[in-house]
């Protein structure tokens, strides 16, 4: 018996030590053309912005949130980069290095979608860890919305803050049995999509809940 709550204290105490710290603030990135949080639906999509079903995802995803309000539907956007895409942690944190810039994450996110090939293993093989931060800070000064000088956006994605606040953001999504991406919650419940669905299918969910 003495054994067993030994074992049960030490589960405890992991438990307590493992504990996912509070943010400042709600997490996740609000989409501004949707941003209420008292919309009657939520929707919550967790992206690794190098995963290629997440850039598919998006394309007819956005399309179909054109077709609401801010007074139906609020979108916000979290960051979950898995471990089989090697620059998705680092992608992560450029999202909050926007952000910290003042500027949107959303076009972070679609700047990386649009160059997200440049990231994958075949072509960063013979890449320094140096010169992946590089093209990083490209993508940044070059992208529409963002044209953050590349050596101030790579300080941020090697800042401590930056670094803190994607781990956060990454254990979150763990804490909410996330573990592939795209995955959606629609008021706080799972459902079933991804890069197959097309806008119409997304505008024929949304219909459905709203009409609840």
């Amino acid at each position: 018996m003495l054994g067993i709550a030994a074992v049960v204290a030490a589960a405890l105490a992991a438990t307590a030590v493992a504990q996912v710290p509070v943010p400042a603030r709600p997490d996740g990135y609000r989409y501004m053309p949707l941003p209420n949080r008292s919309a009657p639906l939520q929707l919550h999509g967790y992206f690794d912005l190098t995963c290629p079903d997440c850039k598919d995802t998006w394309g007819p995803l956005k399309a179909a949130l054109a077709e609401f309000n801010s007074a139906q539907i609020g979108f916000t956007m979290h960051t979950f980069s898995l471990a089989n895409h090697r620059y998705g942690f680092t992608a992560a944190s450029g999202a909050h290095a926007a952000e910290n810039a003042h500027k949107d994450p959303f076009a972070w996110m679609e700047a990386m979608f649009a160059n997200q090939d440049k990231f994958w293993d075949e072509p960063t093989d013979n890449l320094t860890g140096t010169q992946v931060f590089e093209l990083f800070g490209q993508v940044a000064e070059d992208a529409p919305g963002l044209r953050i000088p590349k050596d101030e956006f790579v300080a941020a994605l090697k800042s401590r803050p930056v670094n803190l606040a994607t781990r956060t953001t990454w254990k979150l999504g763990c804490a909410n049995a996330v573990s592939s991406t795209p995955t959606f919650f629609a008021n706080g419940a799972r459902f079933a999509a991804d890069d197959t669905w097309t806008k119409a299918q997304w505008v024929q969910f949304f219909n459905q809940v709203l009409s609840q």
